[in-house]
């Protein structure tokens, strides 16, 4: 047994996670009144003229991405954002965002005292609503501090949330927002910085009892801490009586469409859903308008999708009772399936495998197709020249047998043929090296999808490729499936042989068969076969040049495969009718001539 080398491809793990959460109704509360000092630096002109106050009492404030210091300063590209939202990066609320004051006026509850009488500010709502959660965003300045938050609800009565620790504005955890960057107020000299300063978001849970009343203003009131609090923004996790849909799994996927379907309390009052979808993982608000709306009952296909496309998507309900519309649900993903390509196609595997490609399969034979999931296939520099742009596999010891197998072709139009660059070297090395006694590498087609396999080309110790580009072409006759794929299959055999080696593939091509102008020009060699018709054996009339033989029949099927500068073809197994022997030369050329066995 031989010893293993290092630095082997090696199969890879795919893993992911998946975490649930609530569906949740995320809407901003646009503040009326309330505000106490601007502290956002914004528009052009020193950092005075548009900031009444620091953030931290001592000369710093942030900045807004519009701010410059003259007309002709560069523009910054940090900052707070000018439209005022901040969309939250706490990953347990996606979708929820923030609304910032006016940039232009007071924008920051802000409260240094900790001493009762000067240590407390109301911020009252525009439009009250009730919510399950409500979310603050603040920061300290110059330090930690803790406050106190009481939600005032339009009925009069109040909750009231004690100890609520905000983070000092640098380095702190649960950020809403981080490397906002500052200015110096007294010489407006701009701090940038990737991660600070930050601004945190705190989650305020609504007692049962409170969820369905309005909230009209929030009471903050600072009672510890060095800190400096800013308070900027609310925004709520809205309150409904119309219950967001549960997703279910994914159902009929084709190439371009996707069924989805849902699970809702009989409770709830539905009389029709509204469906998103969309290739970004960015989650609708309650403004987003849906893809497909009003749709009656509790299954939907999503129609005029992209194939081998990743899409996400929500659902929610639409009631008759007196919120109406639920909150967007959980999200749900699909990927459609691969549609099959109609060329011209090429893949120069700068990408491994490729989309729609698979690697994943090993075991069994051209006979079985694969039996595995194993990857034995990667990526490496082409001969060995660098480490990616082609498609390879080690063969180096026994039980090594990998597929790669291409996406699905539309070839039904007909007169297409497949080419590539393939070759071999030793292994980590440019050098050449032969294939071990029993290694072989299949090139091969399936009319079918991959259910049944035909041998296109073989290669072995008899004809293994040397460590220069050979190029392989083959006219598709016969071959016009809607769903025909290709595979390389290579496998180490049974005997332990010495060589230690990788084959290559790289610039695969499936174009129109016709040739160019430069291609008649060149000329391709011919070879004539005798007698024709035949009964046994068939002659080669020149076969100094010859590489390797194939006969296929009438449907396309290779029935038959010869390698070497062989003279004879001993086709008495094959029964009479119409064949085609296709000769292929050392210089990569190839010609196909009709035969008919009586």
């Amino acid at each position: 047994m031989k010893i293993h080398l290092p630095l082997r491809i090696l199969p890879a793990m795919a893993l992911f996670a998946v975490s649930a959460v609530n569906a949740q109704n995320f809407q901003t509360m646009p503040v009326s009144s309330g505000y106490t000092a601007d502290v956002i630096a914004n528009d052009v002109g020193p950092a005075t003229s548009s900031t009444t106050e620091d953030v931290d009492g001592v000369s710093f404030a942030f900045v807004a991405r519009d701010f410059k210091l003259t007309s002709t300063s560069t523009p910054i590209t940090y900052g707070l954002p000018v439209n005022g939202i901040i969309n939250s990066a706490v990953a347990s609320t996606p979708g929820l965002s923030f609304k910032l004051g006016d940039l232009y006026g007071n924008n920051s509850l802000k409260i240094s005292s900790n001493t009762t009488g000067s240590n407390t500010g109301t911020l009252s709502f525009l439009t009250p609503v009730p919510a399950f959660k409500v979310y603050m965003l603040s920061t300290g300045g110059s330090g930690t501090c803790t406050v106190n938050v009481t939600v005032n609800f339009t009925d009069a009565t109040s909750q009231t949330f004690s100890g609520v620790a905000i983070s000092d504005w640098y380095g702190g955890s649960n950020y809403a927002v981080q490397g906002i960057g500052r200015i110096n107020r007294s010489n407006n000299v701009l701090e940038p910085n990737s991660t600070n300063p930050r601004l945190y978001q705190s989650a305020l849970t609504i007692d049962a009892a409170n969820q369905t009343k309005p909230i009209q203003s929030v009471t903050v009131t600072k009672v510890s801490g060095t800190g400096i609090a800013n308070v900027f923004a609310f925004s709520a996790d809205a309150y409904t009586d119309c219950v967001a849909p549960t997703l279910q799994p994914v159902g009929t996927l084709t190439s371009n469409s996707a069924q989805v379907s849902w699970t809702i309390p009989g409770s709830v009052q539905a009389v029709s859903y509204d469906v998103y979808y969309s290739t970004s993982n960015t989650a609708p608000t309650a403004a987003t308008a849906p893809n497909h709306a009003g749709v009656t009952g509790t299954s939907f296909t999503i129609p005029s999708l992209s194939p081998s496309t990743v899409y996400y998507y929500w659902v929610r309900s639409n009631c008759s009772t007196a919120t109406a519309q639920s909150g967007w649900s959980l999200s749900g993903t699909f990927t459609t399936l691969c549609g099959a390509v109609v060329p011209s196609y090429t893949h120069d595997f700068n990408s491994f495998p490729g989309t729609c490609w698979t690697a994943a399969l090993s075991g069994g034979t051209p006979a079985t197709a694969p039996t595995g999931t194993t990857s034995y296939w990667g990526a490496g520099g082409f001969l060995g020249v660098g480490s990616a742009g082609s498609a390879t596999i080690n063969l180096y010891t026994t039980g090594r047998t990998g597929w790669l197998k291409t996406l699905p072709f539309n070839l039904s139009a007909g007169s297409y043929r497949v080419k590539f660059n393939y070759g071999v070297t030793a292994y980590l090395s440019t050098n050449g090296s032969q294939m071990g006694s029993d290694d072989v590498v299949n090139f091969l087609v399936s009319n079918d999808g991959g259910t049944t396999w035909t041998v296109l080309e073989t290669w072995n110790t008899g004809n293994s490729p040397s460590n220069t580009s050979n190029e392989f072409s083959y006219n598709l006759v016969g071959y016009n499936g809607a769903n025909t794929v290709f595979a390389f299959y290579a496998t180490e055999g049974t005997v332990d042989n010495t060589q230690d080696y990788n084959f290559y593939v790289d610039n695969f091509k499936v174009e129109n068969a016709q040739l160019s102008t430069s291609e008649v020009k060149e000329g391709v060699k011919k070879a004539s076969v005798h007698p024709n018709p035949f009964k046994d054996i068939l002659y080669i009339s020149d076969s100094r040049e010859v590489k390797s033989v194939t006969v296929g029949d009438a449907s396309g099927r290779t029935v038959k495969t010869f390698t070497g500068a062989v003279k004879e073809l001993d086709l008495s197994t094959l029964n009479t009718g119409l064949y085609f022997v296709t000769i292929y030369f050392k210089d990569g050329s190839q010609s196909t001539v009709k035969t008919i066995k009586k």
